[in-house]
């Protein structure tokens, strides 16, 4: 084992208690937060997560809790009020149990400035939309107590946070510029950023949905010390593509309300012109969130789920040696797919049902066994292919992909088994198909297929 991850193993065990070694000696944490995003507060009575998840925080000692945006869902000074409300519930004065302060580190997302532009303008819209004039301003100091800057700078426990409000990430790279010496951002030690959109082409990749085209990319590859935290997608943390390290360390934040479903999957969003045939997985199962403890040698991020109370994996270890071991190569590399199980079957059955718009159907579903994970990784989705024979060729004739259903659940929730439902027509006429499945985790290594039996489509 070398000696950088031998680090990161021993970090990780330690991190797991809360504390780090240092020469034999047990040592906590220098600042610990916790990080949300995408609330999307709408209807009172749904601040019931964001309570729990602010409990959980104040009962794990953090220092200041990040809020990557899109807190009220529809953009009205009320949605916000909750949010507030629940805060100063949670911790009285802004401060802990013990009488420690804790810091609110906030910033509006697109939802919170642009929500009122969805409705009817009238004249209740403009007084109470968060965006409306000078409403924004207004709000924030009056509800969170602090003066609103688009980009603020705050200190907790001697390290940097920076929040740029929805928009004003345009200006960051000549904030950077101009508060690097002030805020000690060339010192070494990591600070933190959070805006709602994801700087581009660092989580998830280049097709990141609702990414900012890399403005903020450009301004942070600069500063390797740099940890970004983003929401706006609603990616689950057990995707380890929500982590990226490349000149800098960026993170998706998830959603406290529901997770993305990803597109091109049968159970996944909808996409325009296209029909699917089974419905989208229940979202709002999953509401993430994370614990953020920061060492002398590493950053620990324990990702946490609000609906069951469970982790939803092993913290992600950020060593702070200059080492980059979250970068997409070289976990990809690292990567081993899930497989079925030696006895696993795939069953096939026909009959008429309902496809997504309602409209009856003549339909084919694909049963199979859940696959096991491996050393490395959880089943993320399955590749289900319909082989036509032709002479000695299976042909394939339709591929689809479709999500395991606990995809973004505690790995203690591992669904039992996986479906896709095909429609007759989208075999393309064959009369004789058989089913290919294949596991993939989520950088996309395949496991070995499984086969059903010939099927008959005529």
């Amino acid at each position: 084992m070398s000696s950088i991850s031998r680090r990161a193993f021993l970090s990780s065990a330690a991190a797991t208690v809360g504390t780090s070694m240092f020469g034999g000696v047990a040592k906590g944490p220098n600042v610990t937060f916790g990080v949300l995003s995408d609330v999307h507060l709408n209807k009172a009575g749904d601040e019931d997560t964001l309570l729990k998840a602010f409990a959980y925080f104040r009962d794990n000692g953090v220092d200041g809790v990040l809020i990557a945006g899109d807190i009220a869902d529809r953009g009205f000074i009320e949605q916000m009020e909750r949010c507030a409300d629940c805060w100063w519930r949670t911790f009285p004065d802004g401060k802990a149990p013990d009488g420690r302060h804790v810091e609110q580190l906030f910033i509006y997302g697109n939802h919170d400035i642009d929500g009122w532009k969805w409705h009817e303008k009238d004249d209740w819209i403009l007084a109470h939309g968060i965006g409306c004039g000078d409403n924004r301003v207004k709000t924030w100091e009056r509800l969170f107590k602090e003066p609103y800057t688009p980009i603020w700078a705050k200190k907790v426990k001697g390290y940097t946070f920076i929040g740029a409000h929805w928009s004003s990430e345009k200006d960051l790279d000549e904030f950077l510029q101009a508060n690097a010496e002030k805020l000690g951002l060339r010192s070494g030690r990591p600070f933190f950023y959070t805006q709602h959109a994801h700087p581009g082409n660092t989580v998830q990749g280049p097709w990141a949905w609702g990414n900012d085209g890399g403005t903020t990319t450009r301004a942070l590859e600069k500063f390797p010390n740099a940890v970004a935290f983003s929401g706006h997608s609603h990616y689950s943390l057990t995707d380890e593509r929500s982590i990226w390290q490349g000149k800098f360390t960026s993170i998706g934040t998830s959603s406290l309300r529901y997770i993305f479903s990803q597109y091109w999957r049968e159970n996944g969003e909808d996409h325009p012109g296209i029909v699917k045939q089974m419905k989208m997985l229940p979202e709002g199962n999953g509401r993430q969130g994370m614990l953020v403890r920061v060492y002398d040698d590493m950053i620990a991020i324990a990702r946490r789920e609000f609906v069951y109370g469970e982790s939803l994996g092993a913290d992600w270890i950020v060593p702070l040696d200059g080492s980059r071991p979250f970068a997409f190569d070289v976990r990809t590399r690292e990567k081993v797919a899930p497989a079925f199980a030696p006895d696993a079957k795939v069953t096939v059955s026909r009959a008429m049902g309902k496809d997504r718009n309602g409209k009856e159907t003549d339909q084919i579903t694909v049963s199979f066994p859940a696959a096991l994970p491996s050393a490395t990784s959880r089943v993320f989705d399955y590749e289900v292919a319909a082989l036509a024979y032709h002479e000695d060729v299976d042909y394939p004739v339709a591929v689809k992909r479709v999500l395991s259903e606990s995809f973004f659940l505690p790995a203690s929730r591992e669904a039992k088994s996986g479906h896709i439902v095909f429609s007759v027509a989208e075999l393309n006429g064959a009369k004789n198909v058989r089913f290919a499945v294949r596991p993939l985790e989520c950088f996309g290594r395949k496991g070995a297929e499984i086969r059903s039996e010939m099927f008959s489509c005529g």
